[in-house]
């Protein structure tokens, strides 16, 4: 036994059991002497069964712990019998049980994190390739005016795409980071709307889309800022799946439980096998717009989430339909600082 402890209650059991035997062959004579040595070798060696017992059980635990900590498996060890080491079992589960599902965790935030500078890279790709394409092209002696001018059309393009997509990203990464503080305020639901039509209305133009703004005379607890933006989200995504001369309309109805905001568009059924995958980041269908980032939808369910409601997409009878619902509450409104406001995040 390597056990100080155990070498202690020793020396003070064999004290224990001397002094027992001298006094007992004092008072009673040999007889009484050899009976106390009996008993005090008998209860040396029982102490010594339990102590090399105890022993071997903590051994065990300490090499429990020690292949935790390389990575081992994490095992069932508790027991159902009472005790302190039993206790000592328990806890040891535990911690063992919590430090193997953040070591999980953290492992899966990794695969996150790689798989997410990935997409950011595969993202920014396209456009610098294209911004330069055009730069060689542009520096081209050889090539006329009129194409260098396209050039310059198509440079500015992929740039305003690159600065769209950082400023999509970077507002994901303020979600995700829960630094945003979503303001509840009382907001004209059909303020939002129109919010939202008109920031989609340029692409709306271009693609011989109509879109369109239910009358409603609800009032929404939310925040305007990103409530717009989830909107405008679902209506350029509406946009970008509609046929010329199709159809986005947006609505609003309200009752005593939720607000609720219906984005529509005539465009083509959603499949049922991408409805699993809708809403996440990065993620683009097969009938995809060309140059589509995939993060509108997974920013407008992030802030529909941020602020406590939902949104859910589904087929209806014109076309796909995205609804997205604020409950009513009486939380108290917060300070919002304005960086937190999407068209001031940088």
């Amino acid at each position: 036994m390597r056990s100080r402890e155990a070498k202690t209650l020793f020396a003070c059991l064999a004290l224990i059991t001397l002094a027992a035997a001298v006094f007992g062959a004092a008072v009673a004579g040999a007889g009484a002497a050899g009976s106390a040595a009996a008993c005090g070798a008998l209860c040396m060696a029982f102490t010594a069964a339990f102590c090399i017992r105890r022993a071997r059980e903590i051994d065990g635990l300490s090499e429990y712990l020690a292949s935790v900590y390389t990575g081992g498996e994490i095992l069932d060890i508790r027991t159902q019998r009472e005790g302190e080491l039993n206790a000592l079992r328990d806890d040891i589960y535990k911690i063992t049980t919590i430090l193997g599902e953040q070591k999980a965790a953290l492992e899966a935030d990794k695969r996150l994190l790689a798989d997410f500078l990935g997409d950011v890279a595969h993202q920014l790709k396209t456009p610098l390739s294209a911004i330069v394409l055009q730069t060689e092209v542009w520096e081209d002696a050889a090539v006329p005016e009129a194409e260098k001018t396209a050039c310059a059309r198509q440079v500015a393009e992929a740039a305003e795409r690159m600065r769209w997509l950082v400023e999509q990203l970077l507002k994901l990464c303020r979600l995700d980071a829960a630094v945003v503080r979503f303001e509840r305020c009382e907001t004209k639901a059909e303020e939002l709307l129109n919010t939202a039509a008109r920031a989609v209305a340029p692409l709306c133009a271009k693609r011989g889309v109509t879109v369109t703004c239910g009358e409603s005379a609800a009032v929404c607890a939310c925040d305007a800022s990103w409530t717009a933006e989830a909107l405008t989200n679902l209506a350029k995504n509406a946009a970008e799946h509609t046929k010329p001369g199709g159809v986005v309309s947006l609505a609003c109805r309200q009752n005593a439980l939720y607000t609720e905001f219906t984005v529509e568009n005539d465009g083509a059924p959603i499949p049922d096998a991408e409805f699993p995958h809708l809403f996440e980041r990065f993620w683009r269908g097969q009938d995809a717009a060309p140059g589509s980032a995939g993060i509108g939808l997974s920013l407008a369910k992030a802030i529909a989430q941020g602020q406590g409601g939902s949104l859910r997409a589904e087929n209806a009878e014109r076309g796909p339909r995205f609804t997205l619902r604020l409950y009513a509450g009486d939380e108290p409104v917060t300070r919002l600082s304005p960086a937190c406001h999407p068209g001031q995040v940088s």
